[in-house]
């Protein structure tokens, strides 16, 4: 087997559900010169026993330690592992699109300046079926406009970079939520980015909502601000947009309580055309019917 070149990561916790779709996305692709790369983050259902049933020579399940060491620990673990030229980010509950990988290599190939490129994103519903869209803004100007309200319009686990730039830009460790809020922040001066607007990557954000989760991850999101937006905003203004963060979180609770959870998420995002929902269904077949070879078929 010869080097792949492009190497793709998934680190998992608990994830038994959703794991083996998100490696179907993955067998699903039109590009095959991949390798898989998945790390499990200490599971305690089934992930890991499916992860070790794969068979196959371009995947490959690092050494597991039982360890909850949390997401930015593991993909910096990640990166030492890849082989590739390429890393391409995915969610162990999320899919990417068969033509993923195809074209964001050509894009890369095509515009060698780029080093961290994303997609846009469509929304499932509860049923797995084309719901909404997000698109992403393109050039880096735009990606990076208000880069201090608390997100930015990057989809993670769409994302592609160089594998020597994820190797110069570590996930900072110490941060357990917007890890990679905190990375483009970190990263975006000496870096340039770039946002495909196919959908590529999909997620289902409805199922995927806690309001726990969210409020710890828009803890993290005033405390990355805090650390990045003084130096350039001054303390004031980056103040103000640390305080938005805890509105954010009172607004959530609210719907939570008053059970609106879906309706809040939906308005941040699109509608989907007829032609999106006829592109995202056909796609969808085809992950879904893609085989992943399995030495004890789960």
């Amino acid at each position: 087997m010869g080097t792949p070149l492009v190497s793709i990561g998934i680190s998992f916790y608990n994830n038994q559900e959703t794991l083996l779709e998100s490696i179907k996305s993955v067998f699903a692709q039109t590009y095959n010169n991949w390798e898989l790369i998945m790390v499990d983050d200490g599971s305690t259902d089934g992930s890991l026993a499916l992860a070790r049933s794969i068979d196959d020579p371009r995947v490959r399940l690092l050494t597991p330690d039982g360890k909850n060491l949390r997401l930015a620990a593991r993909l910096n673990q990640l990166t030492r592992a890849a082989r590739g030229d390429y890393i391409a980010r995915m969610d162990a509950d999320d899919l990417s699109h068969p033509e993923r990988l195809v074209r964001q290599l050509e894009f890369f190939e095509n515009h060698p300046e780029i080093d961290v490129l994303g997609t846009s994103m469509c929304i499932l519903d509860k049923q797995g079926r084309p719901a909404k869209k997000y698109v992403m803004p393109r050039a880096h100007e735009k990606i990076f406009k208000t880069k201090f309200v608390g997100t930015l319009p990057i989809i993670h686990p769409s994302v592609m970079a160089k594998a020597k730039w994820f190797r110069c830009h570590p996930y900072d460790e110490k941060i357990q939520k917007a890890q990679d809020y905190e990375l483009w922040l970190r990263s975006c001066k000496d870096s340039v980015f770039y946002n495909l607007p196919d959908l590529f990557c999909f997620k289902d954000e409805y199922l995927s909502f806690s309001l726990r989760k969210y409020t710890k991850s828009k803890r993290f999101v005033t405390k990355i601000i805090w650390m990045h937006a003084p130096s350039e905003i001054g303390r004031f203004r980056a103040a103000c947009y640390a305080c938005k963060k805890f509105f954010e979180i009172g607004v959530f609770a609210i719907a939570d309580l008053l059970k609106l959870n879906n309706l809040l998420i939906s308005r941040r995002f699109d509608p989907l055309n007829s032609q999106d929902r006829a592109e995202v269904n056909a796609a969808l077949d085809v992950i879904r019917s893609t085989e992943v070879p399995l030495r004890n078929p789960t």
